[in-house]
């Protein structure tokens, strides 16, 4: 008999595999369409689980937590269940990249003092039977990280959401998001301090636009999709939660809090999970195109090199280059190198402050810090920047999400320029005018005016081109072409940092330069982009 129950059980098991797989798959297919297939791949956070067949975000399977009927049979149980939950009440960003460590099975003692809160290690030391304190401990553990990154948790409903938006949608939300942002910002840089907002107008809308966006934020207080729904909203909690499940005495409980799983979890969720993401991407959102989508991003005119017009075509190839690109731009790997850029943020000085190193949220969304919300140094010496584990992979979503419509926009009006100029329909300056967000209708107007104008400043380029071969001196190779540049005064007027431009930007511009004669020369000498 015991055989067979093993049998049925591992029967079950493998099915629920199977299942658990062929989920997976399906948010791969979706996740694809969005970021392209080739970024997909190189996904380290979504391709090495999935082969895998880990649990959505984690690198391995959430353990099995004790059933409720476990749960009933040891007071030390419960009483570990319960200083959990009272723990949780103040759980960190970072303390839940180790929680989920834990959860899934790694229980040095590193992981498990990173993962546990300040209860923890002094009820244990009160309790008569440890073992079963942490494995109740343990079990709030796993249901909250369950809750938040299992197969039906938060992050996967989150990503969900996201991943059903259409380019349409998507490109929606990037102007909307963007011109909400932005409209506190209003071209303020992000990489100067708030000194006192109280007194400066200008400081004192952005003091409280940031407010704002930690209290209210865009993705919580917006709808999107098919759905019409905000893509973080109101979370509430419905899963295994056996806070009232306990027959502890009065005596054993008085010191903890009269709070639930369900609770601290819905705290989490619409509190520091979404106030990080809607502050942090909001920010990220302004700064990507404040930094890098601007006319003094001469390399922009080169991402991605294609010269396709056709708008589903554009879409695929650079969602194909978007890990490329970000790494060129070199955008922040992570959302503790994010906050760490971003001097706006910190808002301990902001005349409005009632808590100065509580919003201080540079420092506290990048280090560590310790009970007395000092950084935490390790024994290097250096400050511990926060790990925010799987929430990576959802900001990287997010981040491709808004950063995707903008490139496109982008590079089909680029493209549609090159075709012209290819065509000899393009071969003098239009004097377009410089692109400015704050004048534009809309970020997708500004993007599109950015590109007539970056392009337009090149024409000089195709001008040169067709008088060095009018002239019979055309530069026949990309090194001559790079000597021109770097000697003629019409060229280096062009772009005077042209030598520190990528490759495929240099590319560009030999190919601006053979464009009024490349049909009249070998195949073999002609740049293909």
């Amino acid at each position: 008999m015991a055989t067979n129950n093993s049998v049925t059980k591992a029967q079950s098991e493998s099915n629920e595999v199977k299942k658990h797989q062929q989920i997976l798959t399906m948010i791969a297919l979706m996740t694809s369409k969005l970021l392209g297939e080739n970024t997909y791949a190189k996904s380290s956070i979504f391709s090495e689980r999935m082969a895998r067949g880990g649990q959505l975000f984690l690198d391995k399977p959430i353990e099995q937590s004790m059933s409720l009927a476990e749960f009933k049979l040891s007071k030390e149980v419960q009483m570990g269940y319960l200083v959990a939950v009272d723990d949780l009440r103040s759980v960190t960003l970072d303390q839940v990249h180790y929680m989920s460590l834990w959860a899934t099975g790694q229980s040095d003692d590193t992981i498990v003092n990173r993962a546990a809160g300040n209860a923890f290690s002094i009820y244990l030391a009160q309790s008569t039977d440890q073992k079963k304190f942490v494995n109740g401990y343990k079990t709030a553990v796993i249901q909250f990280i369950r809750a938040i990154a299992g197969e039906n948790g938060v992050v996967a409903k989150v990503t969900s959401a996201f991943q059903k938006l259409s380019f349409a949608d998507a490109e929606k939300l990037a102007n909307d998001w963007f011109g909400s942002v932005n409209g506190y910002m209003r071209g303020a840089s992000p990489f100067r301090k708030i000194t006192d907002g109280i007194d400066d107008p200008v400081d004192e809308r952005i003091v409280q636009g940031l407010f704002d966006e930690v209290n209210n934020g865009y993705l919580t207080t917006h709808s999107f999709g098919d759905d019409q729904v905000p893509l973080l909203g109101n979370y509430i909690y419905s899963g295994d939660d056996f806070s009232d499940q306990t027959d502890l005495p009065a005596m054993m409980t008085q010191s903890l809090t009269d709070i639930s799983l369900s609770e601290t979890i819905n705290l989490f969720v619409n509190g520091q999970f979404s106030e990080v993401l809607d502050l942090l991407c909001s920010l990220e959102l302004y700064t990507f195109v404040y930094q890098f989508v601007n006319a003094g991003r001469a390399d922009l005119v080169g991402m991605p090199v294609t010269t396709a017009t056709d708008m589903q075509q554009v879409i695929k190839i650079t969602g194909s280059q978007l890990t490329d690109i970000f790494e060129r731009f070199g955008l922040p790997a992570t959302l503790a190198e994010l906050a760490a850029n971003l001097p706006i943020i910190d808002l301990s000085n902001a005349g409005t402050a009632r808590n100065a190193s509580q919003q201080n949220f540079q420092q506290n969304l990048s280090v560590v810090m310790d009970n007395s919300h000092r950084p935490l140094i390790n024994d290097r010496g250096e400050t511990a920047p926060v790990n925010y584990g799987f929430l990576e992979a959802l900001h990287g979503l997010i981040q491709a999400t808004y950063c995707l419509p903008i490139l496109v926009r982008y590079t089909v009006t680029r493209n549609q320029l090159l075709a012209q100029i290819q065509a000899g329909d393009y071969t003098e300056s239009r004097n377009v005018a410089p692109a400015d967000f704050n004048i534009a209708s809309s970020l997708g107007d500004y993007v599109e005016q950015l590109a007539r104008f970056q392009v337009d400043q090149l024409i000089p380029i195709v001008e040169r081109g067709k008088d060095d071969y009018d002239g019979l001196n055309q530069s026949g190779s990309p090194s001559a072409f790079n000597h021109l540049m770097r000697v003629a005064p019409q060229m280096r007027a062009v772009n005077p940092k042209y030598a520190e431009m990528s490759k495929q930007t240099k590319k560009l511009y030999y190919w601006l330069y053979q464009s009024s004669f490349a049909s009249e020369i070998a195949a073999a000498d002609r740049v293909q982009l």
